[in-house]
């Protein structure tokens, strides 16, 4: 980070800042600057309470000085690492004193736990594996400078609501800024998506990918417009399967079994345990599942 004045970093720092807020909005209370406005230690044990939904213990209302500042920030990242998520050379003091750097990492330690998920593959991965699945033809590299145009944007929101952006296309990848506000409408319109990035910043060439991440990842998690078009998709596939999720309906196998067979593939029953799901693994389901619903 070469200093505050680089224009990534402001990015950042605004796309963190409205994600807290989107956090905080029933609390009756916002964060301009996330450098400052953490240091007395209430926003942020509000922000550890809202994402846990649970009380982390007595907060200092009416903090009056460093002492109590440093108790409520105490409070909020005891909480944090007793919820498994490690915090590496960030204490108290640095939230009090305002260190960027460690106050946008504590902030991405957050929206990684509580907004994308917990996953053993590393997340940048596996949304980037989604979203070449659904979105083949846009080949889809990062989390920058592949969505500063807004056609890929266009072209997720069309993929969640068919005939929303029928025409995406044909959009000017040179109407940068244009495409860009016009498809965060499109996504705040039909799915309730908040805008934590501006039109300004997602069009922007100095767009970080954790900021894209953030934005995009409201497309992607449990209950969201992505996870439900994929269900449907593999509801249309496999209708007698009752698949509800994507988590515990796929812990036996059965039902990657299923869909594998509904796209053409085929699996040798004989020779799988119908305990152990890791054999639809080595039979090829995923390979065969990846494939068709790129072509789908």
């Amino acid at each position: 980070m070469k200093g505050s004045d680089d224009r990534w970093v402001q990015i950042q720092l605004s796309t963190f800042a409205n994600w807290v807020n989107e956090q905080l909005r029933n609390m009756d209370m916002s964060v301009q600057d996330i450098r400052t406005d953490f240091a007395d230690g209430i926003k942020l044990c509000s922000l550890i309470q809202v994402l846990q939904g649970k009380s982390i213990g007595r907060v200092i209302k009416k903090p009056l000085n460093q002492h109590h500042y440093l108790e409520n920030v105490s409070l909020a990242l005891k909480a944090i690492t007793q919820d498994n998520i490690k915090l590496v050379n960030i204490g108290e003091k640095d939230v009090v004193n305002g260190h960027q750097k460690l106050i946008m990492g504590l902030l991405w330690h957050l929206i990684l736990r509580y907004q994308i998920g917990k996953s053993k593959v590393p997340p940048k991965k596996l949304m980037l594996a989604w979203i070449n699945a659904i979105l083949p033809s846009l080949k889809i590299k990062n989390f920058s400078s592949d969505w500063n145009d807004g056609m890929a944007l266009h072209a997720l929101i069309e993929y969640c609501k068919p005939g929303t952006c029928p025409n995406w296309k044909q959009l000017n990848r040179n109407d940068r800024l244009s495409n860009c506000r016009r498809a965060l409408e499109l996504a705040k319109q039909n799915f309730g998506i908040p805008l934590v990035l501006s039109a300004e910043n997602l069009s922007s060439p100095d767009l970080d990918e954790l900021s894209g991440m953030t934005y995009l990842s409201y497309f992607m998690k449990v209950d969201s417009p992505g996870y439900n078009a994929t269900l449907n998709w593999v509801r249309q596939q496999i209708p007698n399967s009752n698949v509800k999720n994507f988590q515990t309906a796929w812990n036996d196998g059965q039902a990657l079994l299923a869909l594998t067979e509904s796209l053409g593939g085929k699996v040798d029953k004989d020779h799988i345990d119908s305990t152990n799901h890791t054999d639809v693994i080595q039979n090829g389901a995923y390979s065969r599942f990846s494939k068709s619903i790129r072509s789908g």
